[in-house]
């Protein structure tokens, strides 16, 4: 299978993230601050935008099965994914409202180019390929840390959120996500796998480099 392979080319980045100290940080119950809300203002800037990348989708289905798809994931990101921030503000003592606006940092810009990228060039597998890194990183680490966290940390509804539920959408997609990049590889060059394996560990470096960002609040050098 193809998606095998995408998740072992994966597994260095995969691990680093597991190690990240603001993943690490959420495993033992203490983020600072300032880290939480930078996360918050930057994924809200980044969900946006994935959003709007779920809506390109659409045009590349050749499917009503893959556009039903695509149309739950716009509902689910724009209306419930704000539930996760929601915890995350609660711990830190801050108003979601006063972090929903907020300019894109350096990571936050190239990580939705990468994805716009995909959407402008690639066909629906390029594009499934840079989107899929998102929740699967974020089910497999909420998978680690839940194994490990205490059942007094703060984080345990956030940790929750992003476990699969059986019925409900997030439950299904990513294992639904790479049903359709097997489909959509067979037959593929390997010149074409080995552009969509790119896609695909691209995105994984750069879920990597978002909790960089926002635990150590980078920011542009230069900015008015």
């Amino acid at each position: 299978m193809f998606s095998a392979r995408l998740k072992a080319i994966a597994q260095p980045v995969l691990a680093d993230i597991e190690n990240h100290p603001f993943v690490r940080g959420i495993q033992a119950g203490a983020v600072p601050a300032a880290a939480l809300m930078v996360y918050v203002e930057q994924d809200t800037c980044f969900l946006d935008a994935f959003a709007k990348v779920y809506a390109g989708a659409l045009s590349k289905c050749t499917t009503k099965d893959q556009m039903r798809f695509f149309e739950e994931q716009i509902r689910y990101t724009l209306n419930d994914e704000a539930g996760a921030h929601q915890i995350l503000c609660d711990i830190a003592g801050q108003k979601l409202s006063d972090h929903q606006h907020a300019k894109q940092r350096p990571i936050t810009y190239l990580y939705n180019e990468h994805l716009f990228n995909a959407l402008r060039t690639g066909d629906l597998i390029d594009l499934i390929a840079a989107m899929l890194p998102c929740p699967w990183t974020y089910t497999e680490i909420s998978q680690q840390i839940v194994d490990g966290a205490a059942p007094d940390n703060p984080f345990l509804p956030w940790i929750e959120f992003y476990q699969p539920q059986p019925g409900q959408i997030d439950g299904s997609m990513v294992k639904t996500l790479f049903g359709m990049v097997d489909e959509l590889a067979i037959g593929l060059s390997e010149e074409r796998q080995h552009e969509i394996e790119q896609r695909f560990l691209r995105s994984c470096e750069l879920e990597y480099e978002f909790w960089e960002q926002a635990y150590y609040q980078k920011d542009w050098k230069y900015k008015n």
